[in-house]
């Protein structure tokens, strides 16, 4: 399987309100191949910044940038503000109908939740505004969040986020690309075809098939999540299904020594010490999901979240 750089959630010089934070285009791409990324997504408030959409290169580099929105309701006190990635236009009125590839991502500050199915959990510029133990703090708060909504019986996908619209920037785009990222798991790269490459990304991120973690600790390239059942053609990674007949094989692997927790509709089942691979098998529906922790001068972080695989009776 192919892993793909991702980052989501960022601002351009057309969001006039943060002109503290000078970013064009260019300066964006140009930290994102610093950082070694694969794919940006900018979403400016309630700009969709038309013709932006293309690859930067460097050397053997490349770094494709899309471009989104974030829309937001004047008419709303609270609860009015998420990001629009696929939509292909200016929307203008957030409550029209969603354009057929659109994904529609809430954000944990606002307080709807009703057409949603993509949540960003994570932040980079909140984490390095609020400190590390701050963040954990914010990040469990917004997991349990997260396991309300997947126990409503509904598919939800985590993501991180890059920047946010509350905070005034001091710091670099390397910082902030540096610190969390979105890994997109995928059986084809990358080709350099715009027209290929924007709907693959598109439709990975819409099936939930990714894992985020605060790359800032450690480097998470190399974790994998997966599921098989009797049928060995049959593997099932992060946001897929699988269907249950007698067992199901969990196989965790982690880039680095861990400590590694399996969770199941919202409950912790198992938790390794010091893993760094690990199968595991499973008799019970449900969905399961993988946090992985790095000790760090005696204190526990959150490193690794994996989306959900769903196992269904079969």
């Amino acid at each position: 399987m192919e892993e793909i750089l991702c980052s989501i959630h960022n601002y351009t010089k057309f969001s006039s309100q943060f002109s503290s934070q000078p970013g064009s285009f260019y300066d964006i791409a140009q930290a994102a191949l610093d950082c070694g990324l694969d794919a940006v997504f900018t979403t400016d408030k309630n700009v969709y910044a038309v013709g932006h959409d293309q690859y930067y290169y460097r050397s053997e580099k490349r770094m494709l940038m899309l471009c989104g929105e974030e829309l937001s309701d004047p008419l709303s006190e609270q609860g009015s503000s998420y990001l629009s990635l696929g939509a292909d236009k200016e929307q203008f009125n957030r409550r029209i109908p969603t354009p057929q590839n659109e994904i529609r991502i809430l954000l944990t500050d606002t307080s709807e939740n009703g057409q949603f199915r993509h949540i960003e959990l994570l932040n980079a510029q909140k984490l390095l505004h609020r400190g590390l133990t701050a963040a954990m703090d914010d990040l469990q708060k917004n997991l349990r969040y997260f396991d309300n909504l997947l126990q409503a019986d509904k598919q939800f996908t985590g993501l991180a986020g890059t920047c946010t619209r509350d905070i005034t920037s001091k710091y670099t785009w390397q910082e902030l690309f540096s610190t969390v990222c979105n890994h997109i798991i995928s059986d084809e790269s990358l080709n350099g075809d715009l027209t290929h490459d924007k709907l693959l990304l598109l439709r990975k991120i819409k099936s939930g098939n990714l894992y985020f973690a605060i790359d800032g600790l450690h480097d998470a390239r190399g974790f994998s999540f997966s599921a098989e059942g009797n049928n060995a053609d049959a593997i099932a990674y992060p946001g897929d299904s699988i269907y249950l007949k007698n067992s199901i094989t969990l196989k965790i692997t982690c880039p680095e020594s861990c400590t590694c927790r399996l969770i199941r509709n919202g409950a912790v089942i198992k938790e390794w010490q010091q893993c760094k691979q690990v199968p595991y098998t499973i008799y019970e529906p449900g969905y399961y999901r993988v946090e992985c922790a790095l000790t760090i001068r005696r204190t526990l972080y959150t490193w690794i979240i994996s989306n959900p695989i769903y196992v269904a009776k079969g």
